[in-house]
């Protein structure tokens, strides 16, 4: 889906990003891809995250997520605050699912998690119901775009590594999407 990007996932804009999760199935991948959204988390983490990595044992959402070491791609333990919007959603998530709280948050089959080839596919589906094949959307987006975000508004460089986890600085900047429109709005405020 990384059409003429350069290996680089595109960034979601907020009627796009809206129109893939109204276009998602099931109430599992559109979290996973609000999960990823809010906590620049990569999706093959985000499906394997534990309900207690999530919420506390009553089924209230945690202060943090925590990505385990053994799901990172840097094999560190990884804690991100949760966002209040994500707050809710993950209260009604519960409402809704349920979900074991000794078990996966995602469960796949044979007491495994949601694979990331079945979000791949969920988010390859809605992107082609929302008619936005082509754009170069993938499962990437969500983590590229929340970083964008927070570079646009002005975050330093090393508060956005930490949340996301990247090792090195010059990583973490492959990540954030600089367009001609950022270039010209840092000289006029120059």
């Amino acid at each position: 889906m990384k059409v003429n990007r350069h290996g680089q996932a595109a960034i979601f804009s907020d009627k796009d990003f809206e129109s893939i999760l109204a276009n998602m199935p099931g109430e599992n991948h559109k979290m996973i891809l609000r999960l990823a959204y809010w906590t620049a988390g990569r999706a093959g983490e985000v499906c394997s995250l534990m309900t207690s990595d999530v919420y506390n044992g009553d089924g209230k959402p945690l202060k943090r997520v925590t990505y385990r070491a053994s799901q990172t791609k840097t094999n560190k333990t990884r804690q991100v605050p949760i966002h209040k919007n994500l707050r809710e959603l993950l209260i009604n998530y519960w409402k809704i699912n349920q979900p074991d709280t000794t078990g996966y948050l995602f469960p796949g089959g044979e007491g495994e998690h949601l694979q990331l080839q079945s979000f791949d596919d969920a988010l390859r589906r809605a992107v082609a119901k929302s008619k936005l094949t082509g754009c170069g959307y993938s499962t990437h987006s969500a983590r590229r775009t929340i970083l964008t975000a927070m570079a646009r508004r002005g975050m330093a460089l090393s508060i956005i590594q930490k949340f996301s986890g990247h090792t090195t600085i010059s990583s973490l900047e492959r990540y954030i999407d600089i367009e001609e429109s950022d270039l010209e709005l840092a000289i006029a405020n120059f």
